[in-house]
């Protein structure tokens, strides 16, 4: 665990690359690599990792490249990415944390249709709330925002990221996807 908040990167990097020679062909080489921590350090604990690793696969499927990885084709993008979700929800599953595991699954399946039919996509507001949820505490404010999204105002999601902190992680978001 201690690596994942010196690192997160290359260690998701890492542990792909040993896990199959395809994403270690996949891997971008360490000197262009974003070694930004997105949202794991927010989650915190015991989810940091998994949460970076879950993240990484959404960048790999949506952003226009990962923070560590480059798939040559959108196949195997997809595939990369599948295995880095899996891979992610594994580690949080590894923290014993039920509601966790639905709250990521749930995050990644509405960030996903957000960026598929969405004219302004809220995902980055999603992963910043989602994150901000399982730190704690972990009350009806953001399934309350997510069904809100769900039937077309975002409104309520906006506000349990418009404060000053959340302007950072919402910047590099959008970087990342390319959105800014």
């Amino acid at each position: 665990m201690a690596r994942v908040a010196l690192e997160p990167v290359n260690l998701i990097v890492e542990r792909a690359a040993a896990a199959s020679a395809v994403w270690a062909r996949s891997a971008l080489p360490a000197a262009d690599r974003e070694p930004a921590h997105a949202f794991g350090r927010v989650a915190g604990g015991d989810l940091a990792d998994g949460v970076e690793t879950i993240y990484e696969g959404f960048l790999v499927h949506h952003a226009p490249r990962g923070r560590g990885f480059a798939a040559p084709d959108r196949e195997q993008g997809l595939l990369l990415g599948d295995y880095l979700y899996a891979t992610g929800l594994v580690q949080v599953t590894a923290a014993g944390d039920v509601e966790a595991i639905a709250a990521l699954s749930d995050l990644v399946t509405l960030a996903a249709a957000q960026r598929a039919e969405a004219e302004r996509p809220a995902d980055a507001e999603l992963w910043l709330a989602t994150c901000r949820h399982l730190a704690g505490p972990r009350d009806d404010r953001l399934p309350a925002s997510r069904d809100a999204l769900r039937a077309g105002d975002r409104a309520p999601l906006d506000a349990l990221v418009a404060d000053d902190e959340a302007q950072a992680p919402l910047a590099l978001h959008r970087r990342l996807m390319g959105d800014a």
